[in-house]
């Protein structure tokens, strides 16, 4: 079943007096259960993608649809409402902020805006923290948290409204090794639920490996690079370029 689809969508930006296709006549449809590796390098158009396809930017070209509908024809506030329940979750870096307020009322407080009492939110916070494997961090005010808790705890403010499609942006761009094998360790537990299709987007080759269909970004245009064991030779093993490094 197709979730999310683009079609031929084009986002253009002025530089100077030029304007140039971010992402060019690009399409991609998301089923439900999908795991997706979107591959491209720094200021590729990957995170402009990412924005169009969670519904936070219109394509200036094309259309982009939940469920068969235009979410560029659908009021604001209905955009809003997928944002929040049964719909799509996204988690970017730009989104990534830290506050002096424990992580569990951060999450808690993501829950309520889906209506349930302070009870229910506060269960549904806890194990949106647990899922992502920072339950005991709970209560630390999330200014205390590492870069790759902050986007741990992003994500279960996410999950904490069972979306359909997750977006994620450049997940593990971190300082500590040790955190980015941990969080693609996440990923391919988060990509084991049948219900909820995800899609990464990353400079980095290591979705690649757990993603079941890849696609590359090069200059605005989005190209299909197959399935898990077809084309995918086509990129280096990961670990073959670190030996060589």
């Amino acid at each position: 079943m197709v979730l999310l689809s683009l079609e031929h969508v084009t986002k253009r930006f002025l530089a100077g007096r030029e304007e140039i296709a971010v992402i060019d006549d690009a399409s991609i449809e998301i089923n439900e259960g999908d795991v997706i590796a979107i591959h491209g390098d720094r200021r590729s158009g990957k995170t402009t993608l990412m924005r169009i396809a969670a519904g936070w930017d219109p394509p200036d070209e094309g259309r982009v649809l939940f469920e068969g509908r235009d979410l560029w024809v659908l009021p604001e506030s209905e955009r809003a409402r997928l944002r929040r329940r049964g719909g799509i979750g996204f988690v970017c870096s730009q989104l990534r902020t830290s506050h002096d307020r424990p992580a569990i009322h951060l999450v808690q407080e993501a829950a309520m805006s889906d209506g349930p009492s302070i009870r229910g939110a506060r269960g549904a916070a806890h194990r949106a923290l647990e899922r992502v494997g920072l339950a005991a961090q709970a209560h630390l005010p999330s200014s205390r948290l590492s870069q790759g808790e902050l986007i741990r705890l992003e994500l279960a403010e996410r999950l904490v409204h069972a979306p359909r499609v997750l977006l994620i942006d450049e997940p593990a761009l971190l300082r500590r090794p040790s955190e980015a094998a941990e969080m693609y360790q996440l990923l391919r537990e988060l990509g084991r639920d049948p219900g909820l299709a995800l899609v990464i987007s990353s400079e980095e080759l290591a979705p690649i490996r757990m993603a079941e269909r890849v696609f590359s970004l090069d200059r605005g245009r989005l190209d299909s690079m197959g399935e898990r064991g077809g084309q995918l030779l086509r990129f280096p093993d990961p670990r073959t370029a670190a030996e060589r490094s």
